[in-house]
């Protein structure tokens, strides 16, 4: 709901493309260093008690958006937001690295992916329509009600004794730190860190570049809502694409193709300055997208090891939320450098060189041995 609508809406309070891309870059900052203490608490409390307590979180973050013009209350409820996505994301993650067998592990994270697609398709309409009938600030309360709606399953569900049983033996001697946890892994963690942040950068990044440059064309918030929709609805689609793939071929088989759309519908964007240009660049875009879902977390848990799983995805998670800073910045730098234009076409050289460092460095992990 908040992507046609938060980055205009900073732009309509007088504020530069470069501090527009810095409040929205504080999301990945909350993001990156959350992650290792997020990582402890997931040790300590389980996936269904973080999972909670980040959920309460994002739905405050978003509701309060409205609150104030002042730019160092948004940048804290940004850095917030960046909290609580890591600590969804971490707690999802580690429960099906931990419940799903790796001969359709591919398959499980896609449609994790593929349901958040589903919110990238109807969030984006629902948010534009929203913004021109009631104003971005009810918009915002809005987001923020329905965020928490998402507690709802958890309080209904039945708590996994296996996972009790895990914490409470792993209580009684001290469970090591999660930074005691990694140690001897750090290669490892580097190594495989590197490609999904440069990827998350530009996946950040064009959400933030296409509204403005929908914005700049004279679309409306309802407008500049079905322009994201309809890159997302080809996301949405091909979602099972990317499982099958995943599982049936090896994890590039996905990536490489997915990656290289992107890329290019990235620097379609920079060449068509038209509305039917963005269209056709976010379809490109989004169909790239789709067939990535899931490779990301599905990478991740193929390469965490046994034992330090929690901790390992932790980290992996604060290097890949590097990226949520990076691709804002970019962003905000080509732009102020260059133009909008000229952003979506630095976002696609470094998606490429994301594709090259998962091919050249890190390799196929389907098979690979996690120990």
């Amino acid at each position: 709901m908040l992507l046609p609508i938060l980055p205009v809406y900073l732009r309509e309070l007088d504020l530069t493309v470069g501090t527009v891309s810095l409040i929205l870059a504080a999301t990945g900052v909350g993001a990156a260093i959350a992650g290792l203490p997020l990582g402890g608490a997931l040790q300590r409390f389980g996936e269904r008690k973080l999972l909670v307590a980040a959920i309460i979180v994002s739905a405050a973050s978003a509701a309060l958006l409205g609150a104030t013009e002042l730019i160092a209350f948004l940048l804290v409820l940004r850095f917030v937001a960046g909290v609580g996505s890591m600590g969804v994301r971490l707690a999802q993650q580690t429960l099906i690295a931990r419940t799903v067998d790796g001969d359709i592990r591919g398959r499980a994270m896609s449609v994790m992916g593929g349901t958040v697609r589903l919110a990238f398709f109807v969030g984006p309409i629902i948010g534009g329509v929203s913004s021109d009938q009631l104003g971005p600030e009810a918009t915002f309360v809005a987001s923020g009600a329905v965020t928490a709606l998402g507690l709802l399953p958890l309080l209904a569900a039945k708590a996994d004794p296996s996972q009790h049983s895990r914490i409470a033996t792993s209580a009684s001697p001290r469970p090591p730190s999660v930074l005691e946890s990694l140690r001897g892994h750090w290669k490892r963690l580097v190594t495989v860190g590197v490609g999904p942040a440069l990827v998350t950068a530009v996946r950040d990044g064009r959400l933030i570049v296409i509204p403005l440059i929908a914005n700049d064309l004279g679309l409306s918030g309802t407008e500049i809502g079905l322009v994201v929709a309809i890159g997302t609805g080809a996301d949405l689609l091909l979602f099972p694409v990317a499982g099958w793939l995943m599982d049936r071929f090896g994890r590039l088989y996905a990536t490489v193709p997915a990656f290289g759309l992107i890329g290019i519908g990235l620097l379609l964007l920079g060449v068509l300055d038209s509305t039917l240009g963005v269209i056709i660049a976010g379809a490109v875009i989004g169909i790239g997208n789709g067939m990535s879902a899931g490779t990301m977390m599905t990478i991740g848990s193929d390469v965490a090891p046994e034992g330090v799983r929690a901790p390992f995805l932790a980290g992996l998670g604060s290097m890949q939320d590097l990226g949520r800073i990076i691709g804002p910045l970019i962003v905000g730098w080509s732009a102020g450098a260059a133009g909008l234009h000229l952003s979506a076409v630095a976002l696609a050289i470094v998606m490429f060189v994301a594709i090259a460092w998962l091919v050249f460095v890190v390799g196929e992990t389907r098979d690979l041995d996690p120990t």
